[in-house]
């Protein structure tokens, strides 16, 4: 469950890249943190977790606040190698608030991903938690090597909604970064909904008064953050959903400004206009060269 850090004014949310060996999710995970600024990130780091490896580290999608001044951070996990003792998973699986399901994308697999899918459900269960409780996204990946892939057909014989399946080639980063960025819009439609965050977000006349309201530069000196885009498709308006009492959905438009390119970084002027409120925020996208990591 995202942990709201009000001292820090920043939320907090875990994903985690789950799936069986070979599959490529340090690969893709990899690849997500080699497309970070180094200055814009946690460190990846490796931990031994029952003759596994447990890969993982955090940073921050939006440069500027998303909920009111309250930053989101992320905190991305995977288990790399053989994972013999089912328990390694279920506690990089506790608290989860996303889950990137990654699968060989072969048509000969199908049946492994449905092992995966089952052994999903019961190291959740041990927690309470249902599959369908989770915020989850399908990551096919190899789908390169796989040949035509039905999306629709795989939708149906998971139960997986069909625009969250999503075919990638975690080698040569093909969608990984759109995979990351359909979960993490899922996670923040379901922040809002939130009882602690939508206090965060309420007008400051029904919050603190004002002189106990944290000084204007209290997150000066953190830097900005890097979005999750895929500079390979156009940038066109998102909706983030609709709240509980039928508000319209908030929606994500560029602004006048424009996009603007230089060397290797993509900066992006975006406007948030929802729940009578209105958010500016720049994304900055490094394009870093290609870096084969094989799991």
């Amino acid at each position: 469950m995202a942990i709201v850090n009000h001292a820090k004014r920043e939320i907090n949310a875990k994903i985690v890249y789950f799936g069986a060996e070979g599959t490529g999710k340090a690969t893709s995970l990899r690849y997500v943190y080699d497309r970070i600024k180094p200055s814009l990130r946690g460190e990846l780091k490796s931990l031994p977790a029952s003759g596994a490896s447990l890969l993982f580290f955090d940073f921050s999608p939006f440069e500027q606040p998303v909920f009111s001044g309250y930053r989101l951070r992320l905190h991305i996990y995977t288990l790399q190698g053989k994972v013999a003792n089912p328990a390694a998973w279920k506690m990089t699986l506790k608290g989860a608030d996303g889950l990137v399901v990654v699968a060989d994308a072969a048509p000969a697999k199908f049946a492994s991903l449905q092992e995966c899918l089952g052994q999903l459900r019961h190291y959740l269960a041990a927690y309470g938690v249902g599959r369908e409780d989770i915020p989850l996204v399908l990551q096919l990946n190899k789908a390169d090597l796989a040949g035509p892939i039905q999306p629709a057909v795989i939708s149906r014989e998971t139960g997986i909604a069909e625009e969250l399946v999503c075919p990638t080639s975690a080698l040569s980063g093909e969608r990984v970064l759109e995979t990351l960025a359909t979960l993490s819009r899922l996670i923040l439609e379901r922040l809002r909904h939130r009882d602690d965050v939508q206090k965060a977000e309420a007008p400051a006349d029904e919050k603190a008064p004002a002189d106990e309201k944290a000084p204007d530069d209290q997150t000066a000196d953190e830097p900005e953050q890097p979005d999750l885009v895929d500079t390979t498709g156009p940038v066109d308006n998102r909706s983030f959903g609709t709240d509980g009492d039928g508000r319209a959905p908030m929606q994500v438009t560029v602004t006048d400004e424009g996009i603007h390119a230089e060397g290797n970084t993509v900066k992006i002027p975006l406007k948030l206009t929802g729940a009578g409120e209105v958010h500016h925020l720049v994304i900055t996208v490094t394009v870093a060269p290609e870096k084969l990591n094989p799991q």
